[in-house]
């Protein structure tokens, strides 16, 4: 098996990665700050093409990783069913060839983790509250936990936040489908949806509070809040508090 499908073989102790690149690093220090107001578990930065200023930043708050998925891994739009790019292009209107190779990034860093128990956030995630409870997600089923809820019967899951116990099946079998079949989907969430669908995994879901979506009316006791998409990037650069 391919290096990038392993498991890290050094870990230990809980913590919180986050990665980002030169597009996205502006969300570094806000993320930070609400972060380490609660919250002082370890935190893994991972490079994924970061400005230097921006590295030397997070070399100062936690260990900084890089990483780059091998050539070729990653479809470009040139190989990609052009009626499929089409609608993907309408349907994200941002920089999403560029995203794309973010976005997919997810599984794989899991398995580059350098802890026993991995909380994944997204940037855009404002942590209102200790995350202690989080991590015990990690010790269900297949040691692997993300958000699902459902509108009009359909069942809604969002990677935004993961928890993931080092050694499950759940990352590495991601990251294949991942590597064997990007070019059919959008990002990291359909691949995973696909995988639900079509294979027996015992995923442990945690609450909503963990991971509550800035366009639904917030519950005081939100512990996450997650300004997905343009709306909570608007809300971000708004000055949120």
């Amino acid at each position: 098996m391919e290096e990038h499908l392993n498991w890290n073989s050094k870990f230990s102790g809980d913590g919180v990665i986050v990665a980002t690149d030169i597009t996205q690093e502006w969300m570094l220090k806000w993320w930070w700050g609400h972060y380490s107001k609660h919250n002082s578990y370890p935190v893994t930065f991972f490079d994924l093409g970061m400005s230097k200023s921006a590295r030397l930043w997070c070399e100062t708050k936690g260990t900084v990783l890089s990483f780059s998925f091998p050539e070729g891994l990653i479809k470009p739009k040139e190989e990609i069913d052009p009626k499929q790019s089409s609608i993907w292009e309408e349907k994200y209107p941002g920089d999403l060839w560029e995203g794309r190779t973010e976005w997919f990034a997810k599984p794989f860093l899991l398995l580059k983790s350098p802890y026993k128990r991995t909380i994944w956030m997204d940037l855009d995630c404002e942590v209102r509250r200790p995350i202690d409870k989080l991590f015990e997600y990690a010790n269900e089923g297949d040691g692997f936990s993300i958000l699902r809820f459902q509108v009009k019967d359909l069942d809604i899951y969002n990677t935004g936040v993961i928890v993931c116990r080092h050694g499950s099946s759940i990352p590495q079998k991601w990251a294949f489908h991942t590597q064997e079949s990007n070019h059919k989907h959008f990002g990291d969430e359909t691949v995973l949806m696909e995988m639900l669908e079509n294979e027996n995994l015992n995923i442990t879901p945690h609450p909503l509070l963990y991971n509550w979506p800035t366009i639904i009316p917030q519950d005081p006791n939100t512990v996450i809040r997650h300004h997905a998409g343009g709306y909570g990037k608007t809300k971000i650069l708004g000055g949120l508090q």
